[in-house]
């Protein structure tokens, strides 16, 4: 949509002065120069003067900086093309609690347009397990097969990968499928069963072995042609492109590492000087690694049975810097990868006449509706149910339930729960979670796995003493709508209105 790059240095208060301000007097007050009254007066002139679009820039005198933009860039836009889908740069971040494991990739397909952009087409690069369920599903329609079949008929057979499938019932069957855990060691079930297997194919679906892959990473080494039979696999182009770098992963590297490169499902940089292809893999259950190095000509497979890619990360540099002949610093590349801590907030909670209205049914387009309970006010004997559930499982855990926190059963492809705690006021953090109050396997302990991680922060909005609605913030970096500024019912990556 950026057409014109216009930057306006303020020295003067809107609507003309007739006198010089000094720059250190202005805008005391930190509001948003661009607020609902001017953005509508600008609007208003486009329209009059026949303006297609224009974006503004602002650079304050405090060094804060405003972003906005009206209208169109081009007549018929930018389409989006399947190397931005699966080079993750169409700017919708990760709105992976929208779809439940009932939901088909073509539900996916068609609530897309529900769902929020946090950034320009090919801004920035961020992870989406949707774009690759898209792509299945493109697949799906093109082939007039399933995409499952399609990858076994034209990679699984061709390559003699007999233990591997895309089909859950079948690795089942076949006596070799591994049980999952989680990193405090409880068992849990496979996060793909047979009825959610078509949803996440294209994201993550492939089940085999080491033995298998090893033929899989022997025809990647090789260009894309399988050196048993010499028939190509890959076309020499496809294989050039997903491997190539389209977009930055990642603008900073280490004393270890380049930045990182992202192509179509694989990731480029250098490791210690040698070039190195790679992608992994998480799931709840689940840590997979597969490394190239082409121009060394060997390659790797990790495939673990518990989630946690510190430490499958930290035995595959290990291997590496065993292969390459190096001094291993598997310790370092631990401290990487180790998740960053997160500073604690004082609690300042809600007032207490309005934390009852946080509870009742919120609902969006793209994502569907869920209620919200409260230990301190259950509505239901639903909520009483779920109440129960949460309370289950921390005392298991040796923790008390907090009276504050909210609560949901909401079935998500990566969580059954929502765990809602309060930070600050109308502030508050969001896990997506799945509880086992019965325990899972041998052990019927009850446990939560918060392994999926948070959906990071929701604001709750009160009008006239009344909860309107609740926004949920999910892009990895500050949005265009945050940068802009405004109601939360706008900058939000997600809204939901309460019912």
């Amino acid at each position: 949509m950026l057409a014109i790059l216009t930057y306006l240095l303020l020295t003067a208060a809107l609507g003309g002065c007739t006198s010089q301000v000094p720059l250190n007097n202005l805008r005391k007050d930190a509001g948003k120069v661009v607020n609902e009254e001017l953005s509508s007066y600008i609007q208003d002139v486009l329209q009059t003067n026949n303006f297609t679009g224009l974006s503004l820039g602002i650079v304050l005198p405090n060094g804060e900086v405003e972003f906005a933009a009206w209208g169109n860039r081009t007549e018929e836009g930018h389409p989006v093309t399947s190397e931005d889908l699966l080079s993750h740069v169409t700017g919708l971040p990760g709105h992976d609690a929208s779809y439940s494991p009932y939901d088909s990739p073509q539900d996916i397909v068609l609530r897309m347009k529900h769902l929020r952009a946090a950034y320009e087409l090919r801004e920035r690069y961020e992870y989406n397990n949707q774009m690759y369920i898209t792509g299945a599903y493109v697949i799906s329609k093109y082939s007039g097969s399933s995409y499952r079949d399609f990858v076994e008929e034209r990679i699984l057979k061709p390559l003699g990968m007999t233990s591997s499938t895309l089909h859950p019932n079948r690795a089942i069957e076949s006596g070799k499928f591994t049980q999952s855990w989680t990193p405090s060691r409880r068992r849990i079930p496979s996060f793909m069963p047979e009825h959610t297997a078509d949803l996440t194919a294209g994201a993550g679906g492939v089940m085999s072995n080491v033995e298998d892959m090893v033929k899989w990473i022997k025809m990647l080494l090789n260009s894309g042609v399988d050196g048993r039979t010499n028939d190509t696999i890959l076309p020499a182009t496809t294989f050039d492109l997903a491997t190539s770098a389209i977009s930055i992963a990642s603008n900073k590297g280490s004393n270890l590492s380049s930045i990182l490169g992202y192509g179509l499902g694989w990731v480029r940089q250098s490791y210690r000087g040698h070039e190195l292809v790679w992608h992994n893999g998480g799931a709840p259950g689940v840590a997979t690694i597969v490394d190239l190095y082409p121009y060394d000509g060997f390659g790797i497979v990790l495939l673990a049975n518990t989630a946690g890619p510190s430490v499958t990360r930290t035995i595959e540099r290990a291997v590496v810097d065993c292969i390459l002949g190096l001094p291993t610093i598997g310790r370092q590349v631990e401290q990487e990868m180790k998740p960053r801590s997160q500073s604690q907030v004082p609690l300042t909670p809600a007032q207490f006449d309005i934390l009852a209205g946080f509870t009742g049914t919120y609902s969006n387009p793209g994502y569907g509706n869920f209620t919200l309970c409260s230990p301190l006010f259950p509505t239901s004997a639903e909520c009483l149910a779920i109440i129960q559930d949460f309370r289950t499982v921390d005392s298991a855990a040796g923790r008390p339930t907090d009276s504050l926190e909210l609560y949901s059963a909401w079935p998500r492809f990566w969580g059954s729960h929502l765990r809602i705690s309060p930070v600050s006021g109308y502030e508050y953090r969001v896990k997506l979670t799945n509880l086992y109050v019965n325990g899972y396997g041998a052990d019927s302990t009850p446990f939560e796995d918060v392994s999926n991680g948070d959906i990071e922060a929701a604001k709750f909005v009160v009008k006239d003493g009344a909860v309107v609605g609740l926004g949920f913030f999910v892009a990895l970096k500050d949005s265009w709508r945050v940068k802009k500024g405004g109601p939360v019912r706008d900058v939000a990556d997600v809204w939901f209105d309460k019912l």
